[in-house]
C-alpha cells in the first residue's frame, strides 16, 4: 500500500516537472526576444544616427571639395596672372638694363671727354692774371684726375670746374692788399702787393727800394716792370700803395694798366 502510494506520488512529480521546465523556457525565450528586439532597435537607432552623421559628413566634405576647387581655380588664375606680370617685368628689366648700360657707357665717355677738356684748361689758367694761379691749376688738375679715375661724376666735375671759373671771374670785381714775396732777378724780395681786379697789380718792397707794376705783353704773358730808377713813377706808385693800405687819406689815384694793342 505504501509502495503504491509512493509510486503515484513519483509519477505525479514526473508529470509536473516537464510542465514547469516548459513554462520557464518560454519566459526565457520571450525575455531574450525582447532583449534582442531592444538591441535591434538600439542598433537601428545608432545606425540611423551614424547614417545621418555620415550623410552630413559627406555633404560637408562635398562643400569643402567645391570650395577648394573654387579656390584652386582662383589661385591658378592668380598664378597665371603673376607669371604674365613677371614675364612683363622681366622684359622691362632687360630693356631697362640695356638702357642703363648704354647710359653708363655714354656717361663714362662723357666723363673722359670732359676730363680732357678740363685738362686743356691748365695752360689757360697758368697764363691767366698772375694771382693764385698755382692754386687754380692744382684744383683743375685734381678735378680732371678724379674724372679720369671715376671718383666723381661728370656733373660734379663740371660744377666744380665752373666754380673755379666763377672764382676767377669774381677776382675781377675785388681789390686786395696783401703781403708776399716777389722774385726780382735772383732775389726773393718781401713786400706788399696791391691787386686791382684782374687788370693791375703793384709791388713795393718792405724797405721801399723796389717798386714794380705788372703789365701784359702782346702774346698774353705778364711781366713786372721795375720803376725803382724812375723817381716820378716810383713816388706815384708808393703813394698809391699808401692810399690802398689806408696809411693816408683816401683820394683818387692813378694806377698804370698796360693793354696789348690787339686788345684795343
Amino acid at each position: 500500500m505504501k509502495i503504491l502510494l509512493f509510486s503515484k506520488l513519483f509519477l505525479c512529480a514526473a508529470l509536473l516537472a516537464p510542465a514547469a521546465f516548459a513554462q520557464e523556457t518560454v519566459e526565457s525565450v520571450r525575455r531574450q526576444i525582447k532583449a534582442v528586439e531592444a538591441e535591434t532597435a538600439r542598433e537601428k537607432s545608432l545606425h540611423d544616427t551614424e547614417k545621418k552623421r555620415h550623410a552630413e559628413f559627406v555633404e560637408v566634405g562635398r562643400k569643402k571639395v567645391q570650395a577648394l576647387a573654387t579656390q584652386n581655380k582662383t589661385l591658378k588664375a592668380e598664378i597665371d596672372s603673376l607669371k604674365a606680370e613677371l614675364s612683363h617685368l622681366s622684359d622691362v628689366r632687360q630693356k631697362t638694363a640695356g638702357t642703363v648700360r648704354w647710359y653708363e657707357g655714354r656717361k663714362t665717355k662723357y666723363g673722359e671727354a670732359l676730363a680732357k677738356v678740363i685738362d686743356s684748361l691748365v695752360p689757360v689758367f697758368e697764363s691767366d692774371f698772375p694771382y693764385r694761379n698755382e692754386e687754380t691749376v692744382k684744383s683743375i688738375q685734381e678735378i680732371a684726375s678724379q674724372l679720369h679715375k671715376g671718383v666723381i661724376e661728370a656733373d660734379d666735375g663740371l660744377n666744380r670746374t665752373l666754380e673755379v671759373f666763377y672764382d676767377r671771374i669774381r677776382l675781377g670785381y675785388t681789390t686786395e692788399v696783401y703781403k708776399g714775396f716777389l722774385q726780382i732777378d735772383a732775389r726773393s724780395v718781401p713786400g706788399t702787393y696791391l691787386r686791382y681786379g684782374a687788370v693791375a697789380s703793384l709791388f713795393v718792397s718792405n724797405d721801399g727800394n723796389d717798386v714794380l707794376w705788372l703789365s701784359r705783353n702782346a702774346d698774353g704773358t705778364y711781366r713786372w716792370n721795375n720803376v725803382s730808377d724812375n723817381l716820378t713813377m716810383r713816388t706815384v706808385l708808393k703813394d698809391v700803395m699808401k692810399v690802398a693800405e689806408g696809411k693816408t687819406a683816401p683820394r683818387l689815384v692813378t694806377i698804370p694798366v698796360a693793354i696789348p694793342k690787339e686788345g684795343l
